[in-house]
């Protein structure tokens, strides 16, 4: 409550920022790197101010490019359908966890992800061509291991599981939309008292008028709450082996029993690994966008703040994304993923264990963001560039200066070690 109070009370919208745009740097090809997968769902709520907004620009965000897109069926659900109502007919927020994997357990998601994994057919049968193609995999000779009753024993396999299938995430994102007006009329009720007690008749007029401008400002609108919840597809060697040995099929055997096998399973499970809030302060006291624009906005940000808590504050679900050029040092990462000043990331080089056939990454060194030198690739409404909501911290730097000219940035640049080169990948450190 203290802290949307402090926001309402620091309210700066800040605009006409320059338009910054992803380009492709001559010479420099797409890396294509192991990425973790994810699949996004929100949960629905009628409490949201234009519902069908919230959900239209939910389905609108741009995919988090860092990951791989492994959607699998809808993007949103109803809770009612999945838990008991109170007396009221209010569902308990306390039990929105609970909630969610009772939605997990009924829709049989984790084996919605496993079979996309495995481009399951509808006759149940699989094949390792998605695999092969996000892990640069033989997928012939991997589905020829299998066959062969190795798979527990082939490094491919299991270098497939521990990078790629293990790396399976749903984040679930709860949003929760709070009127401005009360908190505004409360603080102009503390700020008037205050003014009340001053001796000086001049002071405590302006404290008053002072207090009627801020209440204006910001009575109009939202707060807008983000509660995101991570999950990991669990997998592991025990697992594999189970599914590899009892459920897997290929297009040269179809199994009628094996296919009723996978639908019913239970061996396949996601793990829940912690969860993360983010908040924005969304007016609409401003001339330039109406009110289902700047609830698109905040939608889309907010939810983009959120995935950058998690990505820092859980190993397991941070990003590795690749060097852009290694002298300057930058990378195609900016204010979307969090990226603060001062920030640091290790350098790795992806290399395979001649020992194990399993893929591995060797430190570099470390790097630390440039403050002056932060993309920001936030969300931006068409034709508009990024700008700040109110509570949001202001934009980085936007140009550099450089022997006297001005340059748009859109990469962030690091300082610290030598001799990296573009494809090499860095991961943020605590």
């Amino acid at each position: 409550m203290l802290k949307r109070a402090i926001l309402l009370l620091h309210i700066i919208l800040c605009i006409g920022l320059s338009s910054l745009r992803s380009q492709s740097l001559p010479g420099v090809p797409e890396i294509k790197y192991r990425r973790s997968s994810l699949h996004t769902i929100l949960v629905e709520s009628d409490k949201f101010p234009r519902k069908d907004t919230v959900i239209n620009a939910y389905n609108k965000a741009p995919f988090p490019d860092k990951y791989n897109n492994h959607t699998v069926g809808l993007k949103s659900f109803d809770p009612a359908v999945y838990t008991t109502r109170d007396s009221t007919g209010k569902i308990e927020e306390s039990k929105i966890k609970e909630t969610i994997e009772k939605y997990f357990q009924a829709t049989k998601m984790a084996n919605q992800m496993t079979a996309k994994w495995f481009s399951r057919q509808e006759d149940g049968t699989f094949d390792m061509s998605l695999i092969a193609e996000r892990g640069s995999y033989d997928a012939s000779d991997m589905q020829v291991n299998i066959a062969k009753g190795s798979a527990r024993g082939t490094a491919s396999l299991a270098d497939a599981g521990e990078e790629l299938i293990a790396n399976t995430f749903v984040v679930v994102s709860q949003l929760n939309f709070v009127s401005n007006e009360p908190i505004a009329a409360a603080i102009r009720v503390t700020a008037k008292a205050i003014a009340g007690q001053m001796p000086n008749p001049l002071a405590k007029k302006l404290a008053e008028t002072s207090a009627d401008v801020i209440y204006k400002k910001t009575k109009e609108g939202y707060s807008v709450w983000t509660t995101a919840y991570l999950y990991q597809l669990a997998w592991n060697d025990s697992i594999a082996a189970i599914f590899y040995n009892d459920l897997w099929m290929d297009k040269s055997n179809p199994d009628a029993a094996k296919k009723e096998a996978f639908d019913k399973s239970d061996l396949l499970q996601l793990k829940f690994v912690g969860q993360q809030k983010a908040s924005s302060l969304v007016l609409f006291s401003t001339k330039t966008r109406n009110e289902v624009q700047i609830i698109e906005l905040a939608t889309i940000r907010n939810i983009d703040n959120v995935f950058a808590k998690l990505q820092k504050n859980y190993d397991v679900f941070k990003t590795k994304t690749p060097l852009y050029t290694g002298f300057p040092i930058t990378a195609k990462i900016g204010l979307k993923e969090g990226v603060e000043k001062g920030d640091k990331f290790e350098v790795l080089e992806q290399v395979v264990d001649p020992e194990t056939g399993r893929t591995k990454y060797v430190g570099k060194g470390k790097i630390v963001v440039d403050k002056n030198l932060i993309w920001d690739n936030r969300y931006a409404l068409e034709g508009e560039a990024p700008t700040t909501l109110g509570g949001e911290e202001p934009p980085a730097e936007e140009e550099a200066k450089d022997n006297g000219k001005k340059e748009k940035i859109d990469r962030t640049t690091f300082t610290g070690g030598k001799n990296y080169y573009p494809g090499m990948l860095i991961r943020q450190v605590k």
